[in-house]
């Protein structure tokens, strides 16, 4: 009896090794002795759809959890841009486990202006290039390398809030410097040596004299002794005819002296 058992388990072995089928044969036997995968749990997703992550899991019916292949779902997963980590775990005998991580907006990110706007998060990851309204509040940088170093122009305008709250875009210069665009058009060139200092002098004149609401493009400060200010077409053409027209009060007064 036993050599005939051994004899009919010889050729359904070879049988299999023949047909090619031996991981589906051993699939389906594993699966209906309670190894089949009947419980998905996932776990960490908030932006990631989850039927997106079953998708991808890609399991099928009648699925042996001893032959699911974790490490390949693990790189299908991790091809997500929203997933920073990914971990898939078999809880035998019949669980998947999955727990996801994944990336926390950070900024807009534009590199240059013809470039699509991307959300990237702390790192400076893309994630993705689909903007929903609940994003649009999130801070805008500009420029190459600026996707990266968010966190640095964060920190400056964190110490000047009534100034970061007028700030509508940062772009990064040449790799080495800030400028500030604000809700008014006035642009804000910060320098690249303490610009946290310069940021915070910006914020004291403002707020002792207005000056950002005046009709102004720019507000040069990369010179650590001054501030330069540069008008409004209007702006200037109205001083030049306010000097004008003092030069000429001024001459008249020499003559009639």
């Amino acid at each position: 009896m036993l050599a005939s058992v051994l004899y009919l388990a010889a050729w359904g072995t070879y049988g299999m090794l023949y047909s090619g089928k031996t991981g589906d044969v051993l699939n389906d036997a594993t699966s209906e002795i309670g190894f089949k995968v009947s419980a998905v749990k996932i776990t960490g997703q908030r932006e990631v759809d989850e039927q997106d992550v079953l998708d991808t899991l890609s399991i099928h019916s009648g699925q042996s959890l001893f032959f699911y292949d974790v490490a390949g779902a693990r790189a299908r997963l991790t091809e997500n841009p929203w997933l920073s980590a990914v971990s898939v775990m078999k809880i035998y005998p019949n669980q998947l486990r999955v727990v996801l991580e994944e990336r926390v907006p950070a900024a807009l990110w534009q590199k240059t202006p013809t470039d699509p706007v991307a959300i990237v998060d702390g790192g400076g990851a893309v994630i993705t290039t689909r903007l929903e309204p609940r994003f649009m509040s999130l801070p805008r940088v500009m420029g190459d390398g600026a996707e990266s170093r968010v966190h640095e122009i964060m920190s400056i305008l964190d110490d000047v809030p009534d100034l970061k709250a007028r700030v509508r875009a940062s772009m990064l210069v040449s790799h080495r410097r800030w400028d500030l665009f604000l809700d008014n058009g006035v642009q804000v060139m910060l320098p690249e040596v303490d610009p946290a200092v310069a940021a915070a002098e910006l914020a004291r004149v403002e707020a002792e004299s207005d000056l950002l609401s005046r009709d102004l493009t720019v507000v040069d400060m990369r010179l650590d002794d001054r501030m330069v200010v540069r008008l409004s077409d209007t702006a200037k053409t109205a001083r030049d005819e306010l000097i004008l027209a003092r030069e000429k009060a001024m001459k008249k007064k020499a003559r009639d002296a």
